[in-house]
């Protein structure tokens, strides 16, 4: 069973490589996902600039919707729509910026915004092709 997500998780798909001399614990959240456990970004920051990573934030904010009252199925629901938003996208990690429960025409719905966020060795961010070249790299790696 998994931890519940909140505001300040961070999520890291599965295969993501980040230098031996940083240390994370994840869980496994999803297929491609695992959450990481007492996840801090400014000390994972620290950390990763430490050994010559970046560990980038991207301005832009994803959000998604589940119809339903809080609980962690409906949050879960709104987590698949993120997580498919920022594959596409080729980034490794994703901060949850917030979890908010509304109501439209009385009906309950949880709205969940986030920030795509990746880990890389070196200060530039890679295109999105080369992304896509380092998660095959980091998959044959692994596999």
């Amino acid at each position: 069973m998994t931890g519940a997500i909140k505001t300040g998780t961070i999520m890291m798909r599965a295969g993501t490589l980040i230098p031996q001399s940083v240390r994370v614990e994840a869980e496994t959240y999803s297929h491609d996902w695992g959450m990481l456990k007492d996840s801090d970004s400014n000390i994972l920051d620290r950390n990763l600039r430490g050994a010559g990573w970046s560990f980038f934030f991207l301005a832009a904010r994803i959000q998604a919707i589940a119809w339903g009252k809080r609980g962690e199925t409906t949050v879960r629901r709104a987590m698949a729509h993120v997580l498919t938003k920022v594959k596409s996208s080729r980034f490794n990690c994703l901060e949850i910026t917030e979890i908010t429960t509304k109501r439209f025409l009385g009906l309950p719905y949880v709205r969940v915004s986030a920030h795509s966020r990746h880990i890389q060795n070196g200060p530039l961010l890679q295109s999105r092709a080369e992304r896509s070249r380092a998660e095959m790299a980091a998959a044959t790696a692994v596999g």
